[in-house]
């Protein structure tokens, strides 16, 4: 009879709502408690009293428990007993399903034993169950549940009871405005037709995930290209937007040049800009001389300004040799090279190249220094196509100083190499 009637209960809780534990809640529960003893207290097994139990959730998961019940019993030599266990226990509520969950309990009871015994017992209680829910408010409670005393009374080492507590329980106090949503995706179960939408889908009115079938980040429902192509970026109708195929910052629709090199300044129509190679202000295109020294005062035709017209001299700041020797460093050949741009450029120029040094050593000996490395320059900017005619060598040793040669910083202007126009 007791398996038909849980059977029964089963199948009602199977087609309606959990009741739902939620924090502010009171529980109230009747069952019937059927009981059955340790060996040693020597009671007949089996039986069954009537129970109740007094519950609050302080969260939607964790409640406070308090339950009773009597249950009469036989014991030793035909003996009455009334068996009456106190229980007060913390309860862990874990979400099942749409029609159940599982309580966990665990704390302390206090078993009496009455009438014809004089006995009480104080333990641990631990409980497992499942509440299945007829109703908004209505649930069928089922029990087990099992008490351990470790000193018991009745001068035996210790005792274990346990059994079942089939019952109904009513949940009442729940907080007004909240609404039921299991698959918690906003649209309340009583209008939801998808109660089972995946987390994190959006949904429509009805509760049913909406699709991103391009996969651009607009929702079907209101994107107007549904096969935009991957990778696109779109605008709110899920359109793509008009691209920039070589990335120079100007949109195909409007680029009328769509294969700039990477890199290149365009301008409003994506078209490259002229370059300046040499960083002197005048575009490659105007640059006579695109390979300009940095720093260098050029002409608007983008070559070094050799000579102003109140100046005819100019010292080549940066051209150096080998000590003692008349062989250009390499720094001072990248110097020149920008003079000889300047004067291939400049063809009416003639030049007479100068070679300068201090006072230190023999006079003779400097004056001859300084001939071979004015005529070392001289001979590095006809290789770079300065015509010979137009350039003459010069050297003068240390008679022309332009700082004093006592300070070694005197005499390191005085070694130098200088132009000087003679047209």
């Amino acid at each position: 009879m007791r398996r038909r009637v849980l059977s029964l209960l089963a199948t009602l809780a199977a087609v309606s709502p959990a009741a739902a534990q939620q924090a502010g809640t009171f529980e109230v529960g009747l069952f019937p408690q059927v009981s059955y003893f340790d060996k040693t207290l020597i009671m007949v097994q089996g039986r069954t009293g009537p129970g109740a139990r007094l519950g609050y959730f302080f969260t939607d998961h964790l409640g406070l428990e308090a339950e009773a019940a009597w249950v009469p019993a036989e014991g030793a030599n035909v003996s009455h007993v009334s068996y009456i266990p106190l229980r007060a226990r913390l309860a862990l509520n874990v979400p099942g399903g749409e029609h159940y969950n599982f309580v966990f309990g665990a704390g302390y009871v206090h078993s009496l034993y009455k009438r014809d015994y004089d006995l009480s017992d104080g333990g641990v209680t631990a409980s497992a169950g499942v509440r299945l829910g007829i109703g908004e408010v209505t649930a069928v409670r089922i029990n087990l549940y099992g008490d351990y005393m470790p000193s018991p009374d009745n001068g035996k080492d210790n005792n274990f009871n346990w059994g079942i507590q089939p019952g109904l329980s009513f949940l009442l106090g729940q907080p007004s405005g909240k609404v039921r949503d299991k698959d918690g995706d906003g649209v309340p179960d009583a209008v939801d037709e998808c109660k089972n939408t995946p987390t994190g889908d959006k949904v429509d009115a009805k509760g049913c995930t909406i699709k991103d079938s391009d996969g651009d980040g607009v929702m079907d429902d209101v994107d107007q290209c549904k096969d935009t192509p991957a990778g696109d970026k779109v605008d709110a109708k899920g359109c793509s937007l008009p691209k920039d195929a070589d990335g120079d910052g100007v949109m195909d629709d409007v680029d009328q040049c769509k294969d700039t090199p990477a890199g290149d300044k365009v301008d409003a129509k994506g078209c490259s800009l002229p370059k300046d190679t040499d960083g002197d202000g005048v575009t490659d295109d105007k640059d006579r001389c695109p390979h300009t020294p940095a720093g260098v005062k050029v002409d608007e035709e983008g070559c070094q300004v050799l000579f102003e017209k109140t100046k005819k001299s100019l010292i080549l700041e940066g051209v150096n040799f080998a000590t003692g020797k008349a062989d250009l460093t390499p720094e001072s050949q990248a110097i020149l090279d920008g003079v000889a741009e300047s004067l291939v450029a400049n063809e009416e120029i003639k030049v007479q190249v100068g070679g300068h040094t201090d006072n230190t050593g023999s006079a003779a000996v400097n004056k001859r220094l300084s001939a071979a490395r004015a005529e070392s320059v001289r001979q590095y900017l006809v290789s770079k196509g300065v015509a010979a005619g137009r350039l003459t060598a010069a050297g003068f040793g240390p008679s022309k100083p332009i700082a004093s040669n006592k300070t070694a910083a005197g005499r390191a202007q005085n070694r130098r190499v200088e132009l000087t126009r003679v047209n």
